[in-house]
């Protein structure tokens, strides 16, 4: 499982894809080994979970190394463990042409150090920037960026809408002109810290709606 590139300098948003032959992620990236990403570990940032028990697929999630469980928002999602940013992942190909696909995960941030939950949930979601998960240069919106509380935990909600680089897009073949990001960061204990997203292309658009009952099924512990 990879680790959390903790707090690293933001940089720019233009990360190209790899070639045709690479595997390509929900939201369009060459997936690369050892790029980092929320952990999979129990006791902080830098440790890995040693417990051989890997976490259940849909259409629940139990996943002990973030102490989260959460519904799947679609049936038909596929178990991934080795993404760049998220170690635990839900994927459903949405264009068979280019391999898109939504996507909803979870991942282990481990202690906060100090940092306030809406500083976490914006360094993941610039990671997930970094990695090319919406293309080269997409245009960011943040929709929503508040407090909020997971199963009675404190959390911090940022929603974001990716416009994707219609230039990128022509180029890649790909129909998706849209995507939304609901990225939770949640307090599971003092102290410690889990992460949940789920990234919804414009394909499979009439799922947005279905993202707030979705959000409601995370249980902590």
């Amino acid at each position: 499982m990879n680790r959390l590139r903790r707090f690293a300098p933001l940089v720019a948003l233009a990360v190209l894809l790899g070639g045709c032959t690479d595997v390509v992620d929900g939201a369009g990236t060459a997936l690369r080994a050892g790029s980092g990403g929320p952990s999979s570990g129990n006791g902080g940032p830098s440790s890995v979970d040693p417990s051989p028990a890997a976490p259940t697929g849909c259409p629940r999630v139990v996943y002990p190394g973030a102490q989260l469980t959460f519904r799947c928002i679609t049936t038909a999602m596929r178990a991934h463990y080795d993404g760049n940013v998220w170690p635990v992942s839900e994927r459903q190909t949405v264009e068979s042409a280019t391999g898109w696909f939504l996507e909803e995960g979870a991942g282990h941030w481990g202690s906060a150090d100090g940092a306030e939950l809406v500083d976490i949930a914006l360094t993941v979601r610039q990671q997930m920037i970094d990695d090319g998960s919406y293309g080269t240069q997409p245009a960011v919106r943040t929709r929503a960026s508040r407090p909020t509380h997971v199963d009675g935990r404190p959390g911090y909600l940022v929603q974001t809408t990716f416009d994707i680089n219609p230039a990128w897009a022509r180029s890649e073949g790909t129909k998706v002109r849209q995507e939304r990001l609901w990225l939770l960061a949640i307090e599971i204990a003092r102290n410690d810290v889990s992460l949940w997203y789920v990234s919804v292309p414009d394909l499979t658009k009439q799922l947005w709606s279905k993202v707030p009952a979705t959000i409601a099924s995370i249980r902590v512990g």
